[in-house]
């Protein structure tokens, strides 16, 4: 008899909370691969699973694929080989020469309930047309006082490039819609705080159409600007930083599918997150060290290659840059910093010598230079390249300018003019060219704004108070 009795207890089912769960899906490969160059515009997104993916979990959110201008990508969802993998088709083309960023979120779950083992996360680049690296000023715009700091993304989902500026003494934002092929219908503004400066766009509320969070450096704090999907913004709502908040950057820092905040504060030297309850509404700040003395700017990329997304920061007055490695969990552990040159004011990251991973450019103010430190793919920077430019440079950027697949950087420079440099290929930059500004080029968007196919400049004089419209010839 007791030997009956402990057959059957054998082949009793295990209590629920004795039974294992199951493994965590992950993400085996994807294509485009992490920083690919010259990618079709066109291009599908494809991503294969340890698991076989539950069709139903698949959306916007735990799936986004978010071009820097033309937004979030609207398409279709294809699955196949038993569910592992899953193939996005866009509905429509990437801009020409845009960084587009895939973000998948721990809501994405297997076909046995597990979750995501952790939110992933990689960038690539659009093609472009070739260009043959001339430009004439086709418009001028005249926003508010001493504008700085662009967005030239699609805000009003017509596939148009539209452009919002802030401007730092008028305390708004102006917003120029694309009426087609380049040209802008009248300003539009909307208030913000005093001496309101960088500004990025994303779909904080997930409802599809892209925001704005505009950081104000003498308030302290950041602007919430919420979309209405037609190129119109609703009021205001101010959320508290750090002191100078220079830099701001948007990114999914816990892999929750809200999209995330974090700023630079160069008085208080340190960071700030704004943690997004998923509708466009922030809780207060969680301030956090980036080991640098006076942080100025940051950006988001993936610098080690471990599919989260980290940030890089520069000191300004420690002269230097450094990554912080994200954890997919909302903290970051700032690794060995990188001179670079004095006072960095800008930074800017992209797969510059085409290894693979990640570079990193600045601007470094007063010492006349733009600054290239190329990554290793472990989240370390290398030796710093640097390159004359007009003076006292105060933004970098890059993008394709004449569509060699190659990244090119463009420094301007408060003191100067917009200076072009040309990958000559390996990250080596040459081919040295200006655009001239009234009185201080102060920074500029590399974007496809009349629809032809190849990368525009748009640059931004803050003393002169305008905005102008440089058009690539050919």
């Amino acid at each position: 008899m007791p030997s009956l009795l402990l057959a059957l207890l054998a082949l009793a089912p295990l209590p629920q909370q004795a039974r294992s769960a199951p493994p965590s899906a992950r993400v085996l490969a994807h294509e485009p691969v992490q920083n690919a160059l010259d990618v079709a515009r066109t291009s599908a997104v494809r991503v294969r699973f340890s698991q076989p993916i539950d069709a139903g979990s698949l959306d916007a959110t735990s799936f986004q694929v978010l071009g820097r201008w033309s937004g979030v990508r609207s398409g279709t969802f294809q699955v196949s080989e038993a569910g592992r993998v899953v193939r996005f088709v866009p509905a429509s083309p990437f801009s020409a020469g845009e960084l587009v960023t895939v973000s998948l979120a721990r809501t994405l779950r297997s076909t046995l309930g597990a979750p995501l083992a952790r939110g992933y996360a990689w960038s690539f680049w659009a093609g472009s047309s070739a260009g043959n690296g001339t430009y004439t000023l086709t418009g001028t715009l005249f926003p508010g006082q001493t504008p700085y700091g662009v967005y030239g993304g699609d805000l009003d989902g017509d596939g148009d490039l539209d452009l919002a500026v802030p401007n730092e003494d008028s305390s708004d934002v102006s917003v120029y819609l694309n009426q087609g092929g380049g040209s802008f219908g009248a300003e539009a503004t909307y208030a913000v705080g005093f001496h309101c400066s960088s500004n990025e766009a994303a779909d904080l509320d997930r409802d599809g159409d892209l925001d704005l969070a505009v950081s104000n450096i003498l308030d302290h704090d950041v602007s919430i600007l919420l979309g209405n999907g037609d190129g119109t913004f609703q009021p205001q709502v101010r959320h508290d930083v750090g002191d100078e908040p220079r830099g701001l950057a948007v990114l999914d820092v816990e892999g929750d599918g809200d999209t995330d905040v974090v700023t630079a504060n160069r008085i208080t030297s340190d960071l700030s997150l704004l943690r997004n309850a998923g509708d466009g509404s922030f809780a207060a700040e969680t301030r956090f060290q980036g080991g640098l003395n006076r942080e100025t700017s940051v950006v988001t990329a993936d610098m080690d290659r471990d599919g989260l997304l980290d940030l890089v920061v520069v000191g300004y007055s420690s002269h230097d840059a450094s990554v912080l490695r994200g954890n997919g969990l909302g903290g970051f552990t700032p690794l060995v910093p990188r001179t670079l040159g004095t006072n960095p004011w800008m930074v800017m990251v992209g797969d510059v010598n085409g290894d693979g991973h990640n570079d990193v450019a600045a601007a470094c103010s007063a010492a006349g230079r733009a600054a290239l430190s190329f990554g290793d793919g472990a989240g370390g920077l290398g030796l710093a390249t640097t390159y004359v430019t007009g003076s006292f440079p105060i933004a970098v950027e890059l993008g394709d300018l004449n569509g060699d697949g190659w990244l090119d950087l463009v420094a301007s420079s408060y003191g100067g003019d917009f200076d072009l440099f040309r990958n000559q290929g390996g990250g080596v930059m040459g081919g040295h060219t200006t655009l001239p500004a009234p009185s201080a080029a102060s920074c500029v968007a590399l974007h496809d704004r009349d629809g032809d196919g190849d990368v525009d400049v748009t640059g931004v004089d803050e003393l002169a108070d305008r905005v102008l419209l440089f058009r690539q010839d050919g």
